[in-house]
């Protein structure tokens, strides 16, 4: 009986070409300038707002790139339009991407048959959002429950028509490109200011729950970019937000399921409230400097690290490791974007640590910055070459990681150990994702350096001596869990969107 057929290993040829030799020679693979996103920070001219820097390009250029990726990407992916009872002419691309009035009869992009009725009908609760359509009767939108409402249509506001929306995105990835699509085509050549604003509220929205396509990416960037000088109606403040969003999803990738109402309201409102979450250091810091200006730190960190440690942290066996209710987490983190910094109705310790790996996982830019990644993956198997690294971060990021690591050193006490059963190694499993990225696609290369990632976290812990880094600043922990009385809560500044 013939034996079955064995792949060869690996010709030394062939290990030399490929991240196989790393893997098979036990050292990490550094990431190349061409596995990271083009920085856009060193575009000419850029607009300083006060939750950071944003490229702003000249409009010419704007208008060039926007021409060509449109016309590049409607050949491909654009559905057929036509109008006229007698001779049905095309519709150019330019005209189907201006604001209408009347409802879709069709999706704009090429979808599956399945999908067809369902883009027809997310144009109209677009519609219905931006004000540009009444709601004057049903429109068979699933309810919470997922059967379709029988309620009078007042009766479902206009948060649970967008939950829906973005749950449609969610769940069927064909529709992303096509709700961005159409939400654009809403905001080009709209005569109604009020609509435009309640428009850019609804793409700041999207833009925490999924990203577009890689090929669309392109397509809506430009559509902002061209937007970002736009003063009238605050448009360029938004579009501002939404190009850094934009830049946040396409790495995060799509949220598992949709935002509750709660969350709805508070991402339309970032624009002009930025949260704590998602944000730079920088942001987060200029955000706090007006109530704490003496602060070295963001402050949502000694608050939740104390509030672990007030809650019984130290004797919760897997913390940090055991997620906290998913539905706490969430609460907890609005009311801390609404200013208030209260423990009420949380006694579990995994919601905080939850939290905490949460705001940790969300910055903007990872703690470790990408020009060091490669250094820490290299220098992962020598302790005093890691502790070096942490003395190279930049001011805010060295210290946010200071903190971070004495606090987790706290934990790694015998008598602490006995209950968490959390040792050094497995608190580096579950803090290197956090604290450092691999922006490689590569599954192979992202796999092969996540040893080394915990590596090095793991060398932090053990021989990073935090009280002797930083001359200006010493972690403390233990103050209590609430940030003092002086913090205002934070009030919108935008429109009402009900």
């Amino acid at each position: 009986m013939a034996r079955p057929s064995v792949a060869p290993y690996p010709t030394k040829a062939t290990l030399n070409m490929s991240p196989i030799k790393n893997r098979t020679a036990g050292k990490p693979i550094p990431i190349t300038a061409s596995a990271r996103p083009p920085p856009t920070h060193h575009r000419t001219p850029t607009a300083t707002l006060a939750s950071g820097t944003y490229p702003v390009l000249p409009h010419d250029l704007a208008s060039d790139i926007q021409q060509f990726v449109e016309s590049d990407y409607a050949r491909q992916y654009f559905s057929t339009h036509r109008t006229g009872f007698i001779f049905r002419r095309k519709v150019p691309v330019a005209q189907m991407m201006t604001w209408q009035k009347a409802p879709l009869t069709s999706p704009l992009l090429t979808l599956n048959r399945s999908l067809r009725q369902d883009a027809v009908k997310i144009f109209k609760v677009i519609q219905h959002i931006m004000g540009d359509r009444e709601r004057e009767r049903p429109a068979g939108i699933p309810l919470n429950n997922g059967s379709a409402s029988s309620l009078p249509y007042g009766a479902i506001g206009l948060l649970e028509e967008e939950r829906w929306l973005l749950s449609e995105g969610l769940a069927h990835g064909e529709l992303r490109d096509e709700i961005y699509c159409q939400l654009m085509k809403q905001l080009s050549g709209n005569p109604n200011p009020e609509s435009v604003f309640k428009g850019w509220q609804m793409l700041c929205v999207l833009l925490i729950a999924f990203p577009p396509s890689k090929n669309f990416e392109t397509y809506l960037r430009s559509f902002m970019l061209q937007r970002t000088s736009q003063s009238e109606g605050r448009v360029d403040v938004m579009a501002k937000h939404c190009l850094r969003r934009l830049s946040a999803i396409s790495k995060k990738g799509p949220r598992g399921k949709p935002p509750s109402m709660a969350e709805i309201e508070t991402a339309s409102d970032a624009a002009f409230n930025p949260s704590t979450f998602g944000e730079s250091l920088d942001a987060v810091m200029r955000l706090q400097g007006r109530n704490y200006p003496n602060e070295k730190i963001p402050i949502i960190l000694p608050f939740l690290a104390d509030g672990i440690l007030a809650l019984g942290g130290t004797k919760c066996e897997g913390i940090f490791r055991v997620p906290g209710d998913g539905d706490l987490v969430s609460e907890l983190k609005l009311r801390i974007d609404r200013g208030y910094y209260t423990l009420e109705n949380v006694d579990d310790p995994h919601v905080l640590a939850s939290l905490l790996k949460l705001w940790l996982r969300e910055l903007l830019d990872p703690l470790v910055p990408e020009e060091l990644y490669n250094d820490c993956i290299n220098a992962a198997s020598d302790p005093p070459s890691c502790v070096d690294l942490i003395r190279r971060l930049p001011t805010i990021n060295r210290r946010v990681v200071l903190f971070i690591v004495s606090f987790l050193q706290l934990f790694l006490e015998e008598k602490v150990l006995a209950s968490t059963k959390m040792t050094a190694a497995n608190m580096a499993l579950v803090l290197a994702p956090n604290l450092l990225r691999c922006s490689s696609e590569s599954m192979a290369v992202v796999f092969t350096n996540s040893q080394f990632e915990q590596m090095f976290v793991y060398n932090l812990l053990m021989h990073l001596k935090c009280n002797d880094v930083d001359e200006d600043y010493l972690p403390v922990h233990g103050r209590g869990a609430c940030a003092p009385s002086s913090l205002k809560p934070r009030v919108s500044k935008s429109r009402n969107r009900k």
